[in-house]
C-alpha cells in the first residue's frame, strides 16, 4: 500500500503535537517513526491507521494504483500497540475463529496451523484475560504479522516481550511479503534497524532513505 501525507497536523486542546507533515511511505516499505516521548509517534500512527482524525492535513492510500475509500480502509490495515487489547473473554482458539469469520488469517486453515506459528505453550481453551502482558502481546502480534492485510502498524511491538519473544517476532517481521507495508513507531534500535526509511518528530521533521 502507498501512502501520501499532505500538510498533517494534530493539536490536542490547541497544543500542537506536530504540524505540517508531508511525506511519502512507498508500498512494500519498512518505515520508522521515531521522536523523543511526548513528539507524537503514537498519535501519527493512529492517524494513519484511520482511528483517529488529524487537526489538518490528508492522507491517501492506494492499492495497486487504486485509490482507497475512507470507509474501506479498515479492510486493509492491521495496528497494533501496548494499549491495544484483543476480546479477553475469548479463548485462543475462539479468537482464531472469529478472526476466520472476519476473512482474516486465510492462510491457516485450522486452528493447529496458525497456533504453531506463535511459538509458545499457549493453552488454547484459556481465556486471554488471565494471559501475562507479553502472552497477550504475542497473540496480537502472530494476529497481525501472520496475515496478509497490506498495512501493517506496530507501536513499540517488543514492549513487554521477553528475549525469546523478540526473537520470534523478528523472525516474523522477515517473513512478511514484499506487498505489505509496515510503519514502526519506536525508539528502541533493533526496530528502527529493521526499517529502511524513517520519519523524526523532534524538532525540525525529515525523512530518511
Amino acid at each position: 500500500m502507498d501512502l501520501y501525507i499532505q500538510k498533517l497536523s494534530k493539536a490536542f486542546n490547541q497544543k500542537p503535537i506536530f504540524n505540517n507533515l508531508s511525506f511519502e511511505i512507498r508500498a512494500g516499505s519498512r518505515f520508522a517513526i521515531t521522536g523523543s516521548n511526548g513528539s507524537g509517534k503514537s498519535t501519527l500512527l493512529k492517524i494513519l491507521s484511520g482511528g483517529m482524525l488529524p487537526t489538518s492535513g490528508v492522507i491517501t492510500y492506494y492499492l495497486e494504483g487504486k485509490k482507497i475509500p475512507e470507509e474501506s480502509l479498515f479492510r486493509q490495515v492491521h495496528f497494533v500497540a501496548p494499549y491495544n487489547s484483543v476480546i479477553e473473554e475469548l479463548s485462543l482458539k475462539e479468537l482464531f475463529h472469529l478472526h476466520k469469520s472476519l476473512g482474516l488469517l486465510k492462510g491457516y486453515p485450522i486452528f493447529q496451523d496458525w497456533f504453531s506459528n506463535l511459538h509458545y505453550p499457549f493453552s488454547p481453551d484459556q481465556q486471554i484475560k488471565s494471559f501475562s502482558s507479553g502472552m497477550k502481546q504475542r497473540v496480537k502480534l502472530g494476529l497481525t504479522l501472520l496475515d496478509d492485510r497490506p498495512l501493517v502498524l506496530l507501536d513499540e511491538p517488543t514492549s513487554n516481550l521477553d528475549e525469546q519473544g523478540k526473537t520470534w517476532f523478528f523472525n516474523l517481521l522477515g517473513q512478511l511479503r514484499e506487498f505489505q507495508t509496515l510503519v514502526i513507531a519506536s525508539n528502541d534500535a533493533l526496530e528502527i534497524s529493521y526499517c529502511t526509511a524513517r520519519i523524526n518528530l523532534d524538532g525540525v521533521v525529515s525523512v530518511v532513505d
